[in-house]
């Protein structure tokens, strides 16, 4: 578990007691220095742990992702750690999984920016043919994305017209948008079947099916947490699923307030 200011916790037995995991915090005055958030957050928000990622073949290989503070790397179960963001400018990250089958291939989101690295992180590149804004500065803003199973591995990944604090900079909306890739983001193209091609909604939460691999959920809106603009105002949003991996898309709910975070469960 992560929180904000930087720690981690873990539990041994299902999550009755949790025991602080602080090895990360030796890491050098160097690193931590980039565990930061922007300058008008700054006494109201702390940077925190955003993503905690265990390679689903070996335990012992960790990724931790921080809002803002880079990408973290433990090669033995969290007893040491290494900064590992060489290539990412802007160090504010969303989500990271690895290539099937791979522990050496990565990929991740961030505020500015879509990564690979083919070496755990010790270097990152962007990887963002195809899509609307891609390699700009300000506006290549992708937050949770996905592997689907299938062959060949696809990856969806939900994307939007800068953050939230450039879209109020801007007074404009998120123009948000689904995007897949069949050939690990060499390529990517609008997955516009059911959708705008410009949503008026950025996708914040990117859901997979408990027991279809081919299903996918998808929660919407234009609001951010009071980011960018009044806290007082929720937004509007709406819920969407996918039954073919992301190709087409069909709303369950709509008229919502902005859906930032959810959870499918089978019943």
């Amino acid at each position: 578990m992560g929180i904000g200011p930087i720690r981690l916790f873990r539990s041994e037995d299902e999550g009755k007691k949790f025991e602080p995991v602080d090895s990360m915090l030796e890491l050098s005055d160097d690193v931590k220095q980039k565990w930061d958030v922007p300058p008008r957050l700054r006494g109201t928000e702390f940077p925190h742990v955003r993503h905690i990622f265990i390679h689903p073949d070996d335990r012992n290989l960790i990724f931790v992702l921080l809002e803002h503070g880079g990408v973290l790397f433990s090669g033995d179960a969290g007893k040491t750690w290494h900064d590992r963001s060489e290539g990412i400018a802007y160090v504010d990250m969303h989500y990271i999984e690895n290539y099937p089958g791979s522990k050496e291939r990565y990929y991740v989101s961030s505020a500015r920016g879509f990564y690979r690295t083919d070496d755990t992180g010790q270097h990152w590149r962007r990887v963002e043919d195809g899509m609307p804004w891609a390699y700009t500065e300000l506006h290549s803003y992708s937050h949770e994305w996905h592997f689907v199973p299938g062959g060949p591995p696809r990856m969806v990944l939900c994307g939007g017209k800068g953050s939230p604090g450039v879209w109020s900079r801007e007074r404009s909306t998120p123009k948000g948008h689904v995007l897949v890739s069949d050939d690990g983001a060499e390529h990517w193209r609008i997955a516009a079947t059911g959708l705008s091609h410009e949503l008026p909604y950025m996708p914040w939460v990117l859901l997979a099916h408990p027991n279809d691999a081919k299903t996918l959920f998808c929660g919407m809106g234009n609001g951010a947490r009071g980011y960018g603009f009044d806290a007082e105002q929720r937004g509007l949003g709406a819920f969407y699923v996918s039954r073919d991996r992301g190709e087409s898309w069909e709303p369950i709910l709509t008229d919502t307030p902005s859906i930032l975070t959810a959870w499918v469960a089978p019943i």
